[in-house]
């Protein structure tokens, strides 16, 4: 994959994070959550993973800010590795680093008020010298996100869903970051209130050059705000590519499959939706090869056409005929031809 990683602010090289499973039934197996997972993020762009519930989009983000324990790989931002670091001198980097979580509601804490909570990362990395002085900079966050700062008297509950996700934000921004991951900030909201948060984040990296690794499984949503698209799929990217590129010129199977679900506004235009057979596969036991041949349309209709060697894997509690490389090699992610910036991990395509 061709990665301009000196000019990057966050590069990711063979992330995996594997969480042990226990039980008296499953002996010493893992759940690959993210498998060999690689980008980078220049500064002030904005990164969007995508992908179905499960494929390990959240893993990912909080990987990067250690808030999970990576298995293996690297992660380095402003050209500094962060597993290598010690606990000092990563408690200085997570000022520079954020995440803006998913659930408006259990990210907050309901025992601390508004104030306390926006108020918190300045305390902690002592970016004011007085009580006054901080008090004054949540009141300038609450402002900012479009809060009252009569607000932070407040606690969680007496606020709306939006709401709750702006008061997240404010802490977010509260240290002052470089980097903020943005773990479905609008997911659990209204449509109408998806929109104001979006403008929002839009209007805030605008006027601080925030780096953003935007998680999402709306389409839609990534279309509007994104600069780059990865798609993953069971741990592993199948696909990368700018926003543009990739909405015009889809190129793995799984891709194709995701953007012929998304909702078109011409009522009176036929949908050519391609319905994946079976379910996601399980990431204890994933498929040998491509994670995708059991469902991968495009591995069938080759193997019927012939001419290539074949095998029968079971779909459903069925046989179905695929390309036998589709399940003995693990395609890498590699550009396409004449086009350096996208890449994808398939057999079918080259």
């Amino acid at each position: 994959m061709n990665q301009d990683t000196q000019n990057s602010l966050v590069v990711v090289n063979d992330l995996k994070t594997w969480f042990p499973v226990r039980g008296r039934w499953f002996g010493h197996q893992f759940v690959r959550a993210v498998d060999g997972v690689s980008f980078s993020i220049p500064p002030g762009a904005t990164l969007a993973l995508v992908g179905e519930s499960g494929s390990g989009k959240t893993t990912v983000g909080r990987t990067i800010l250690k808030l999970i324990p990576a298995t293996g790989g690297q992660v380095s931002f402003d050209e500094v590795d962060l597993f290598s670091l010690p606990r000092s001198a990563l408690r200085r980097m997570r000022r520079r680093m954020q995440i803006i979580f998913q659930d408006p509601v259990g990210s907050l804490n309901p025992r601390m008020t508004v104030g306390n909570i926006v108020g918190e990362p300045i305390k902690v990395h002592r970016l004011c010298d007085t009580r006054r002085a901080r008090q004054q900079q949540v009141a300038e966050l609450l402002g900012r996100v479009g809060l009252d700062p009569v607000h932070a008297k407040r606690y969680p509950h007496e606020f709306s869903g939006g709401q709750r996700q702006r008061i997240g934000i404010a802490r977010a921004l509260a240290s002052q970051p470089e980097f903020i991951v943005c773990d479905e900030p609008v997911s659990a909201l209204d449509v109408s209130i998806q929109a104001q948060i979006l403008n929002l984040l839009d209007d805030l990296q605008d006027e601080f050059n925030f780096t953003y690794l935007f998680i999402a499984h709306n389409l839609a949503v990534v279309e509007h705000f994104a600069d780059t698209v990865a798609v993953m799929y069971l741990g592993r990217i199948v696909e990368i590519a700018g926003r543009d590129d990739l909405y015009a010129n889809p190129q793995h199977p799984y891709t194709v499959s995701l953007f012929s679900a998304v909702p078109r506004p011409e009522p009176d235009r036929k949908a050519d939706r391609i319905r994946l057979e079976g379910e996601v596969p399980s990431p204890i036991n994933p498929p040998t090869g491509c994670h995708f041949h059991p469902r991968c349309g495009l591995t069938r209709q080759k193997a019927d056409d012939g001419g290539e060697q074949t095998c029968q894997v079971t779909v459903q509690g069925r046989p179905v005929t695929v390309l036998r490389k589709c399940v003995e090699q693990t395609p890498e992610l590699l550009p396409m031809t004449g086009n350096s910036n996208h890449c994808h991990a398939c057999h079918m395509r080259r």
